[in-house]
């Protein structure tokens, strides 16, 4: 049986599964495996290892330095492609779990279902849009087919409600207007499908953060030895359940070491098709990150590296940077990789410093980057904020880049002072907030690029001191499409079983 056919079954059922941020089989603490020898700290900037945010935090633990600033302390799948994972409350129906009573409310257009001692209500409308038979629904690629030109939300009307297979389904007759006439038309819903989508605020929540985009934990520098995780990279190209614990790592924490790649250039790419397939940029798919005569891009120059997130002049930018070390500086001082949680940085401005947080989330910012690569010669702007807020509230991306922000400033001019000094705030803790450390030859680090802000101290280049990194890039599009299939999967595994 195919994987398609496979997942659509399970849409007839919803499956269980521990939550998210307790995984952590397979895995192994950076605390105990991570060499911390090579973590630095920088007195003027950075320290090594505070965790607060309001979204789900790494520790609640007081934070001395918000005491001594005298601020108190702050702590994607198609609905009809997949099973979801559900809360106790909406295991699969069983022979005791079944629909005792359905009614349809006329005053309120809603079917009303009983299934023990919980009560459902479903808007007919929602219901008729999806509706599930061949004329409406095409199973094989799970697509609502239902003809939208015709479709009348003030004729959607609701004839009879009632039970199939012992309570298991539910059957409702619908009249519709065709011409002069009106006619019959049935739809029959698995009570599986309709738990998983039940309009309870609960379940909804728990959809959103489980399969829509899990919430990530935002961390401090004092707790990037306890967040940070290492897997092999073999087991993570053998291993499914690897694969899934690595994903579900870089969504919570934002960034992942794998540990063992070969020493050649390709295994970015071999990691990438894991996933999914490799992000190309004016840039390339893989690019060398190493010192170069005549570069049109400050990277691949030895001197300092400022903290930053890669490409904001895209208005579409890469969501995942993979970094595989070949070649690491063996000086004792420079080459070390910067790394912040930019989300951290954001809570805190937001916590904190509400009006700051304000203007670097609203104010539009020129970003541009224009040269010549392997794809030729290009010039890029796009305007957007430093700290890009979602619909819902949620932290969605982190820009900034001092190289690639434009000298064109479009904004009222009254705007330019206070937007200055939101930023030098902003700049301030992200650096008090940065981590130190080097990777060694064969790690490929992994981190979000909407989410860390990185950077790498200078380093002298010189023929017996080298560094050199193969970079790519993965789109969160593909990410969170392969953990859905990993999730599917094993739901599939479980029941076959």
């Amino acid at each position: 049986m195919s994987l398609l056919r496979c997942v659509t079954k399970l849409t007839r059922a919803i499956g269980t599964s521990p939550q998210f941020a307790n995984q952590s089989t397979g895995t192994v603490p950076l605390s105990a495996c991570f060499n911390f020898s090579n973590l630095k700290r920088n007195e003027n900037t950075h320290q090594t290892f505070s965790s607060s945010g309001t979204l789900r935090n790494a520790s609640s633990q007081p934070n001395d330095r918000e005491t001594s600033e005298n601020r108190p302390h702050s702590p994607r799948l198609k609905s009809n492609d997949f099973v979801e994972e559900s809360s106790p409350r909406h295991n699969p129906p069983t022979s005791r779990q079944k629909i005792s009573e359905a009614t349809f409310d006329g005053n309120r257009s809603r079917v009303v279902l009983h299934v023990g001692t919980e009560r459902y209500e479903f808007p007919a409308v929602w219901l008729r849009d999806n509706c599930q038979c061949e004329r409406c629904f095409h199973g094989g690629s799970s697509s609502r087919v239902l003809n939208w030109e015709r479709f009348d939300v003030d004729r959607v009307k609701v004839t009879r409600v009632s039970l199939l297979e012992g309570g298991q389904s539910l059957e409702v007759m619908w009249s519709e207007a065709d011409g002069e006439k009106d006619e019959a038309h049935r739809s029959v819903y698995d009570l599986g499908w309709l738990l998983s989508r039940n309009f309870k605020e609960e379940n909804t929540q728990r959809y959103l953060k489980e399969w829509y985009r899990p919430q990530p934990i935002v961390w401090g520098v004092e707790k990037f030895g306890e967040v940070l995780r290492e897997f092999s990279f073999d087991d993570v190209l053998r291993d499914d359940a690897v694969l899934r614990q690595w994903i579900e790592a870089l969504i919570a924490y934002g960034i992942v070491m794998i540990k063992g790649a070969p020493l050649t250039e390709n295994e970015c790419r071999r990691l990438a098709d894991r996933v999914g397939f490799i992000r190309k940029t004016h840039y390339g798919e893989e690019f060398i990150v190493k010192a170069k005569e005549g570069t049109s891009n400050v990277a691949y120059l030895s001197t300092p590296l400022q903290m930053h997130t890669d490409l904001p002049y895209y208005d579409y930018k890469p969501g995942c940077n993979l970094l595989h070390c070949l070649v690491q500086s063996t000086n004792p001082i420079g080459g070390e990789n910067l790394i912040a949680d930019g989300f951290y940085v954001a809570e805190q401005l937001r916590q904190f410093h509400p009006d700051e947080f304000r203007l670097l989330s609203e104010t539009l910012v020129d970003w541009s980057d224009l040269g010549a690569d392997e794809a030729g010669t290009f010039h890029s702007i796009y305007r957007a904020p430093v700290i890009c807020v979602g619909r819902d509230g949620r932290l969605e991306r982190i820009n900034h880049s001092v190289p690639q922000r434009d000298s064109h400033f479009s904004v009222p001019i009254d705007r330019v002072e206070p937007w200055y000094r939101a930023m030098q705030r902003f700049v301030n803790i992200l650096h008090r907030e940065a981590v130190s450390f080097k990777t060694t030859p064969g790690d490929i680090l992994t981190f979000s690029n909407v989410r860390m802000v990185h950077g790498r101290t200078g380093y002298t280049d010189t023929a017996g001191n080298t560094r050199h990194i193969v970079g790519a890039y993965l789109d969160w599009d593909e990410i969170y499409s392969k953990l859905r299939i990993l999730k599917a999967t094993s739901e599939r595994d479980r029941e076959q079983q």
